[in-house]
């Protein structure tokens, strides 16, 4: 019986160490797999943050980009608009000038329109024929037209334009002219510009010299100048040899 106690109590002694063997290899078991899975945890969080800080840099890149677009897209919009308030700056002050302008314009257009009925009376008929459609446009009560400032304004301005044409050329005509006795002949006249003219008839028997006057052109004949002038229009028409001709002269 007592042999049998002891075996027992020796067979227990000899279990402790192995079952506290067991435990530690548990607990170390236990502490590999937290290791393992720490280091896993480790390695996908490493690799998830390797992905969002690439997607981190390229966010940057492109904000960065966009926000250097975005400063440049402001300096190009500053840019445009200092030009902008330039120009309205500019225009306004022309338009201040031209409002000035127009304002002494419209306080004088009157008195240009009644000089001017005064100037075209002393236009010679081959000038009044070309602008008569201007001439009717001049206003009879100035105070009264309805026609705008502009119109008024571009009327004197085509009336004169055209008389300093012809007032710097050469004229030639075939016109109409009564004579003593209520007779009327056919006459050439050459016009030098505004200031003077010639004319003839076809015989050379009647010529004589124009000039403006106080009431529309004069139209003196002059004795034995028939041939003189008669020379004169045939060479500017070229139908007569060039040659120097003496013509009378009219000094008013």
């Amino acid at each position: 019986m007592k042999i049998k106690i002891l075996l027992g109590m020796g067979f227990a002694a000899s279990f402790l160490p192995l079952q506290g063997q067991e435990d530690k290899i548990g607990e170390t078991r236990d502490v590999l797999d937290q290791w393992v899975e720490t280091q896993q945890i480790i390695s996908e969080t490493k690799s998830n943050w390797d992905l969002e800080r690439s997607i981190l840099q390229d966010s940057e890149s492109l904000l960065t980009s966009a926000l250097e677009r975005l400063d440049e897209d402001l300096e190009e919009l500053d840019q445009t608009a200092t030009a902008a308030d330039e120009e309205r700056s500019g225009l306004t002050a022309e338009k201040e000038v031209l409002s000035a302008a127009s304002a002494v314009v419209e306080d004088k257009i009157g008195e240009l329109e009644t000089k001017v009925k005064a100037i075209v009376a002393t236009f010679p008929e081959p000038l009044v024929d070309r602008i008569k459609p201007l001439i009717r446009r001049l206003p009879k009560d100035s105070s009264k037209t309805k026609l705008t400032m502009g119109e008024r304004v571009q009327n004197i301005v085509g009336i004169l334009s055209q008389a300093d044409k012809f007032n710097g050329t050469i004229t030639q005509t075939s016109e109409s002219r009564e004579i003593e006795g209520g007779k009327v002949i056919e006459v050439r006249t050459i016009y030098w510009g505004l200031g003077g003219a010639y004319f003839v008839d076809a015989a050379g028997e009647y010529a004589g010299v124009g000039f403006p006057g106080e009431n529309g052109w004069e139209w003196p004949r002059i004795e034995g100048a028939g041939p003189e002038i008669k020379r004169l229009l045939d060479v500017y028409e070229g139908t007569g040899e060039i040659q120097f001709v003496e013509v009378p002269a009219h000094i008013k």
